[in-house]
């Protein structure tokens, strides 16, 4: 009968590996072990940067990966994602990842059930084969607990939710650590709309490894859906902290950092947002954002100095998106800070200087930057034309009237109350008071 080691071995030599490391002896050494334990040559593939280490994922589909954690901008955590596409059941992939430092060992074990074994540099040939032997042992032959949590997981999926929450607790009594089967059980309340005992069940997690990544994925789905956002802030932010950046959790953590007033956290997610070489819409919309409000939080506070650098990151940012230098415009010339303002009225390409953004903006500056007879003519002519701007009807009220055109004033604050009906004591305001 087969010992378990040669089983193991008859396993490499039946499947694709793929070795990354931005570093050609330490491929070459991986290489070199990864034959010596049975693997076929042929079969295996190497990479030196993440761009490559995804092409060959895609092309050659290999069960057995072995990464550096840092590849460049992209962290090795992210070609997980790339192979579960390729198997979405996992069961006989092997996933191991090279860490550099205790803290990215920490983190290799909070990707717990995904990350299958880690190794921490500097390492000798016998203790890396000693470790892919152990992984690869656990793999096939799982533990009891092991065991016990997929039968689990199989339960919950008939549907079986009391039987799978009674598997999980006996898995629980089997391991030291049983992280993942309190991440289980919080996924089993969750289905049964147990919200309490589900966050109770993560938070138990987590009292084991306090970064355990589904675990606090889960805490801050619910977190969220209890409408608990500075809770669910600090959660997100940790996991930001930890794993690596992807476009859809940091505009999460953007639009939670913003609701719960945590602004200074925001020049540390733009260091995260520039290292994200595929940004969505959603991404760049809520860093934009995020810039401005916080770009706002600083004039607010006297810190002009600071707000012109972080509307700068605005701007760069949003590329073309002129929506955002109209938002900084705004905020600029609101406190007077009108030569400031022309660079970022400079930035509008001639293709936009039709559209309602550019048209705002420039009578906004214009508005404190020339006589009253030409900002009214501009303003008029504006009305007159179709725009329809809260911001320039309240600024075309207030100079009309400054300038003793009582009718005028009036009658624009009529037109206004019109399409604003809610923004009548503003606009009244634009009258009453010189601005």
């Amino acid at each position: 009968m087969a010992t378990e080691q040669e089983m193991f071995k008859n396993y490499l030599s039946e499947s694709a590996a793929l070795v990354v490391d931005t570093n050609p002896s330490s491929r070459s050494r991986l290489v070199s072990t990864l034959i010596d334990l049975g693997m076929k040559p042929a079969k295996i593939k190497t990479a030196k940067s993440y761009v490559q280490a995804q092409e060959e994922v895609r092309k050659h589909r290999p069960k057995v990966i072995l990464t550096d954690y840092y590849l460049g901008k992209e962290s090795g955590l992210d070609l997980l994602q790339d192979q579960k596409a390729e198997y979405s059941d996992s069961k006989d992939c092997l996933f191991v990842l090279i860490t550099g430092n205790t803290s990215q060992a920490a983190v290799a074990r909070a990707a717990e059930e995904d990350v299958d074994s880690f190794l921490l540099k500097p390492y000798t040939l016998q203790s890396l084969k000693d470790s892919l032997t152990k992984a690869g042992i656990a793999k096939l032959f799982p533990s009891n607990y092991a065991k016990t949590v997929t039968q689990g997981k199989e339960e919950m999926l008939k549907g079986e939710l009391d039987q799978a929450i009674a598997t999980f607790e006996k898995a629980k009594t089997m391991s030291e650590s049983p992280t993942l089967a309190c991440f289980y059980l919080g996924q089993a309340h969750f289905m049964k709309n147990a919200l309490g005992e589900s966050q109770n069940k993560y938070k138990d997690g987590l009292n084991y490894n306090q970064i355990h990544y589904k675990c606090l994925v889960g805490l801050f789905d619910i977190l969220l859906k209890n409408g608990k956002h500075n809770e669910a802030y600090d959660v997100v932010k940790k996991i930001a902290k930890y794993f690596p950046a992807n476009p859809k959790r940091l505009s999460s953590v953007l639009r939670l950092a913003i609701m719960t007033d945590n602004f200074a956290d925001l020049d540390d997610y733009y260091t995260l947002f520039i290292s994200i070489d595929e940004r969505t819409e959603e991404l760049v919309n809520y860093m934009c954002s995020a810039l401005v409000v916080y770009g706002k939080y600083h004039l607010i506070n006297g810190n002009n100095e600071k707000a012109l650098e972080t509307f700068e990151k605005a701007a760069v940012s949003c590329a073309g998106r002129t929506k955002f230098l109209r938002y900084i415009i705004e905020n600029l010339v609101e406190v007077n800070l009108v030569n400031e303002s022309k660079k970022f009225l400079y930035r509008f390409q001639p293709q936009n200087m039709k559209e309602e953004d550019y048209l705002v903006s420039d009578y906004l500056f214009s508005s404190k930057s020339q006589e009253s007879a030409e900002v009214i003519r501009k303003g008029r002519e504006l009305v007159k034309n179709g725009l329809k701007s809260l911001i320039v009807y309240r600024s075309l009220i207030a100079v009309t009237n400054k300038a003793g055109l009582k009718d005028q004033a009036e009658q624009l604050f009529l037109d206004a109350s019109k399409f604003w009906p809610d923004q009548v004591p503003q606009l009244r305001e634009a009258i009453t008071q010189n601005l």
